[in-house]
């Protein structure tokens, strides 16, 4: 008797806590974004009916650090009232790529420096700011961030004196001023970089297929995947460095 009462006791408190809880749906564009909850990680986005006590919480969304979408997160401070419904819509801004020919301008946005081309930008936080692309022996750029477009800028070199003009070409046969060679390297370490990273990509994916199944076939499977994507990421990530290091060695020299 007295067990069934310590039974319909516990069952009661249960149903009167599960009662008062308060559900959170958190979206996001793009998904599969990281959610914590008061720095606790709860999933990846979509995450529907979430259950969790009434109060005060802090929500930190970011994307998944694999992509370019991680140069933001949200947080948010949210309040909820015993069983309140609440729905969380997150919305990422795609980063903008600029670019120099030669790449390693200083990207300014009036006295501060946020780095040197290539590079990406959030296009929200900077829209309709001014920036200033500079580098020694060119003319500087400047321009207005209107469009979401990526920006290729050719920067115009400064004026070159008699003397500087007489200076010996690099090592002695490859001329300084051969933008279409240094055009060529630079576009292949952007391309043989970006295939790395996707066949990164493609390996991290079959490697989490390979850990959710359980059929040894499909394990067999998404384990050659995953070593496949792999070696071609690897091959493709040092043609890239090779190359980079090619197009140092032509620029460097001034």
């Amino acid at each position: 008797m007295i067990r069934n009462i310590n039974l319909f006791l516990i069952c009661l408190t249960v149903g009167i806590f599960a009662q008062n809880m308060a559900t959170i749906t958190i979206e996001s564009t793009p998904s599969d974004c990281w959610v914590r909850i008061d720095s606790v990680l709860v999933g990846k986005t979509p995450i529907t009916h979430l259950e969790i006590p009434p109060g005060d919480h802090t929500v930190q969304v970011y994307p998944n650090q694999n992509g370019i979408w991680n140069l933001e997160e949200k947080i948010y401070q949210i309040s909820l009232a015993p069983n309140e419904e609440k729905t969380l819509n997150v919305k990422f801004s795609r980063p903008i790529f600029i670019n120099t020919i030669p790449f390693g301008a200083a990207l300014y946005q009036d006295s501060v420096k946020l780095g040197y081309t290539p590079l990406y930008i959030p296009y929200e936080r900077n829209r309709s700011k001014t920036f200033t692309l500079k580098m020694d022996g060119y003319q500087p750029y400047t321009f207005r961030l209107d469009s979401m477009k990526s920006l290729l800028v050719k920067l115009k070199p400064v004026s070159l004196t008699q003397e500087e003009k007489t200076k010996p070409q690099l090592l002695g046969f490859i001329p300084k001023s051969r933008l279409k060679s240094k055009f060529t390297l630079l576009a292949l370490t952007v391309a043989t970089h970006w295939a790395s990273f996707y066949f990164k990509n493609q390996a991290d994916e079959n490697f989490d297929r390979y850990s959710r199944t359980a059929d040894p076939a499909l394990m067999d499977k998404y384990w050659k995947q995953t070593r496949k994507y792999d070696r071609l990421s690897a091959i493709t990530l040092g043609v890239s460095y090779v190359s980079l290091a090619g197009l140092i060695y032509m620029v460097i020299w001034k």
